[in-house]
């Protein structure tokens, strides 16, 4: 397992001092009616550190991002830094530096891409409204447009936006709040070959700024190529944790994506179309990867 890097003196994507904030999740269990979607799962993400989150469809990740952002019931123990989330609300989580990027890439699409990156930085409490009522709003489109090469988008409306250039302002959206870990729903979805290695250089220097990532994605190649350390899920269970080379090399893993293993009798993939121990055919879609 890689050791994280040193968060110190690092500066955000934004340009502002890294919190070193880092995210620890342990025991954290979602369950629907009878089903377990999640079952005791723990992940670790430190400040200036990249972890995977992959898994074959069903297998829980983006339930594991929901519950950590609030969207989702759950119980187990969330904490950010010394401060625990469990029982806030969305926005509050989003408030202490937590923040997140969609499957969907849902933008405004009636407002230009600089105007999305200003909701994302928009984080609400008496605080900042003072601050702002006293200095006038901050503004970090630029930088955050130039961590993730989108600059020349900043002044063209949403809804023209081809598939790749929206995921990219979703991330950006994301990282214009300044969180201290930034969850990432398949960012690489609608990218191609240059798009998605582009991207992996663009998350490195979000991350050695000293933010921590988690990506969930189904490239394999882009989270081979950029992740620190991988977490394994599989029926809502971790299956496996390591170093991108050992995970490959890992044949629980090997025998998880060629469909062989066999689910525990708790969980079972958190699709409405899959019957209790059946596994997605590879062709699905769901919701949740």
């Amino acid at each position: 397992m890689t050791a994280p890097k040193a968060a110190a003196a690092s500066t955000s994507a934004a340009g502002a001092p890294a919190a070193g904030k880092a995210l620890s999740v342990t025991g954290l269990t979602v369950r629907y009616g009878g089903v377990t979607a999640l079952n005791q799962v723990s992940v670790t993400v430190e400040p200036g550190e990249l972890v995977g989150l992959i898994g074959p469809n069903g297998a829980g990740k983006t339930t594991f991002i929901d519950a950590v952002c609030g969207f989702t019931r759950s119980t187990g123990q969330i904490r950010l830094g010394g401060r625990t989330l469990a029982g806030l609300s969305a926005g509050a989580r989003a408030r202490a530096g937590l923040g997140r990027s969609w499957q969907a890439a849902d933008l405004y699409d009636d407002l230009t891409v600089r105007e999305n990156l200003t909701v994302g930085a928009y984080t609400p409490d008496w605080r900042r409204t003072l601050k702002e009522v006293v200095w006038g709003r901050a503004r970090h489109d630029t930088g955050v447009a130039e961590q993730l090469g989108i600059t020349h988008l900043l002044d063209r409306p949403c809804d023209g936006l081809a598939a790749g250039q929206r995921k990219l302002v979703d991330v950006a959206r994301a990282l214009a709040g300044r969180p201290d870990i930034l969850l990432l729903d398949e960012p690489a979805a609608g990218l191609n070959t240059d798009e998605s290695r582009q991207l992996a250089a663009r998350l490195r220097g979000v991350v050695d700024a000293g933010t921590g990532v988690l990506l969930v994605d189904h490239d394999m190649g882009l989270v081979l190529a950029v992740c620190d350390r991988i977490v394994v899920l599989d029926f809502g269970r971790v299956l496996a944790e390591g170093t991108p080379q050992q995970i490959q090399r890992d044949q629980a893993v090997i025998a998880a994506y060629l469909g062989s293993s066999t689910p525990p009798d708790s969980a079972r993939p958190d699709s409405d179309n899959a019957r209790p121990g059946e596994r997605p055919q590879s062709g699905s879609s769901e919701d949740d990867s």
